[in-house]
């Protein structure tokens, strides 16, 4: 088929094959679980972040390295809960596209209806385990990431709170 002669099924090709609007799928499922997901990650960081000036003191704001572990667990926390709607999106992203499935004929994998299918096939098919094979390497990529970013963006809020506005 067209897409296998481009050389495999990444979005590219898909875009080749079926016009403009493959480069757009999986835009839906994508941003259906980025929002959710920072969303999470800032208020998992700003709940810890209370709980320890709770436990520290007011007077006590957390250092840049608390910052970086509070961040770090408010983002591991939110991987844990989040990946399994990112094991669908990518599903759902590198499934064939229609005209792929078309001329595979019979022999053809059933294609996913949308999100609801995905996660509910998923399920049924493969077992639940599936939704999280991806943890490991998502932890190690994304943990320390966030970790570095509450870090500088802590820092920073302090510096600009901190500098002379009168110069």
């Amino acid at each position: 088929n067209k897409q296998q002669q481009l050389g495999g099924g990444g979005g590219g090709v898909r875009g080749v094959v079926d016009g403009i609007r493959g480069f757009y799928t999986g835009w839906f499922p994508g941003l259906a679980g980025k929002i959710p997901s920072y969303g999470l990650t800032w208020t998992l960081f700003q709940q810890l972040k209370a709980i320890h000036q709770r436990r520290n003191g007011k007077d006590r704001p957390p250092t840049n390295i608390e910052n970086g572990i509070i961040g770090s667990i408010a983002s591991a926390t939110t991987v844990c809960i989040m990946i399994p709607v990112d094991t669908i999106k990518t599903r759902l992203v590198t499934q064939a596209s229609a005209s792929a499935i078309a001329a595979a004929g019979a022999n053809a994998v059933v294609p996913y209806k949308g999100i609801v299918d995905c996660a509910v096939r998923i399920l049924r098919e493969e077992g639940i385990g599936t939704f999280y094979r991806g943890l490991p390497p998502r932890l190690i990529s994304v943990v320390p990431m966030m970790g570095i970013q509450f870090m500088v963006y802590e820092r920073m809020k302090k510096v600009m709170r901190d500098r002379d506005v009168t110069k």
